[in-house]
């Protein structure tokens, strides 16, 4: 194995921060992170490109901070995370006549054609496509159909898809900085792989991302995903209500809200426990004074909002029966003190922060949830390496002036043997 080879490179774009990692394997297996670029994100707004060469700027000096920090230039590609209220999680199914004959390869291949094909996707670009469920003449949940007699085939699919204009400005702006893409991949799907040990994954689980612009909801079952909904709502609201409520600086309310924001009730609730600079005056002598109560009077109906939405779809998504008791938190906005206890109360879930497994920092121990995301990333890109090698999905323009637009390597063969 070459040098470049035994180091993995992955790019989480978020609406706050952009972040990218360099992993390499330690001797007891762990992801160990060698090098991180931790970028404010500018440009890109919940997965959508709003300023082309702001977006790029914002990437490149990521990737150019992770390269340094390690001491290593990317040149093995990079798996990308992609997050948005545009990429949607739906069932598909297709029917393929098999004439009372035996199941092939062939005709699970014929399935899958007839789904990517399908003019619905027409405008739209595939994501992730998999199988989770095989039904042979009306028998459901077959689970290797290959080598059976059937007069019809029927499988079921979930398939993640976005815009395709949305991801080409996406893929452009990270092309452009001098790095191929190996794969893209869902955030949701990340993060579950990042924070869900096997059984949750079987089980049936929910994780929640508060991320800064949006909130995701993803459902695990049968280790799928096999839903996902995201809110146009997250932590930057929370910031902004915060900033406007007390006449202070988008700067001093992050603050704010990252080192006091709660959603219990202080016995001290009404007690000045904090004197922040107002904006409304340019003496820097004149602050304002907030309480406790104050701060979760404003942030507490923000949340229930948040929870209300998750009730909702929950009950919506049809697997409300097939996943546990539990809500696992992860993002930045998913650290406010007091959620475990609001989430018990409104929805009669239990619920914990998902920390990422098997990683470790080189030159750190700090790691919260607002890293799922690249965690997931790197154990994807693990396993997919493992599994079918490095594979470069679009080459930058810089070093190869062509895009190779050929998806889901091995498709079959992952998915089905």
């Amino acid at each position: 194995m070459s040098l470049s080879q035994s180091f993995i490179s992955v790019l989480d774009i978020g609406s706050s921060k952009i972040c990218c990692m360099i992993a390499e394997k330690d001797a007891n297996d762990f992801n160990k992170i060698i090098g991180i670029g931790h970028i404010e994100s500018q440009g890109i707004k919940a997965g959508v490109v709003t300023d082309f060469s702001l977006a790029i700027k914002s990437i490149s000096r990521a990737i150019k901070a992770a390269e340094k920090k390690a001491n290593f230039k990317i040149k093995n590609g990079i798996t990308v995370s992609i997050s948005s209220d545009k990429t949607i999680v739906k069932n598909f199914k297709s029917k393929v006549d098999i004439n009372e004959k035996k199941v092939s390869r062939n005709h699970i291949n014929e399935s899958y054609e007839l789904v990517i094909k399908d003019s619905f996707f027409n405008n739209k670009k595939i994501i992730h496509i998999t199988p989770i469920n095989f039904i042979l003449d009306e028998a459901n949940e077959i689970k290797n159909p290959e080598g059976m007699y059937a007069s019809k085939l029927e499988i079921e699919f979930i398939v993640t898809y976005i815009g395709k204009s949305h991801y080409k400005n996406y893929i452009a702006c990270i092309t452009e900085c001098d790095v191929d893409i190996n794969r893209i991949i869902s955030s949701n799907l990340a993060v579950g792989r990042a924070v869900l040990n096997e059984q949750e994954l079987d089980l049936g689980s929910i994780i929640v991302d508060m991320g800064a612009n949006t909130t995701s909801l993803a459902i695990f079952s049968k280790n799928n995903l096999v839903f996902s909904k995201t809110l146009a709502f997250g932590g930057y609201e929370i910031t902004e209500v915060l900033a406007r409520r007390f006449s202070i600086t988008f700067e001093e309310a992050e603050k704010l809200k990252v080192m006091h924001a709660s959603v219990i009730q202080s016995s001290e609730a009404d007690e000045v426990f904090l004197e922040i600079p107002s904006i409304n005056f340019q003496n820097n002598e004149n602050y304002v004074q907030i309480t406790k109560r104050e701060v979760y009077e404003t942030i507490a109906p923000l949340i229930i909002k948040i929870l209300e939405w998750i009730k909702v779809i929950i009950k919506e998504s049809g697997y409300i029966d097939l996943t546990g008791r539990v809500i696992v938190y992860t993002g930045g906005a998913s650290q406010i003190d007091g959620l475990a206890v609001l989430t018990r109360d409104y929805l009669n879930y239990n619920s914990r922060v998902g920390i990422a497994r098997d990683i470790k920092f080189n030159f750190h121990n700090v790691y919260d949830s607002s890293y799922s995301v690249s965690a997931g990333l790197i154990q994807h890109a693990v396993y997919e390496n493992l599994a079918h090698g490095k594979t470069n999905e679009f080459r930058s323009n810089k070093r190869k002036n062509k895009v190779n637009f050929s998806f889901i390597k091995n498709w079959v063969g992952d998915n089905f043997f």
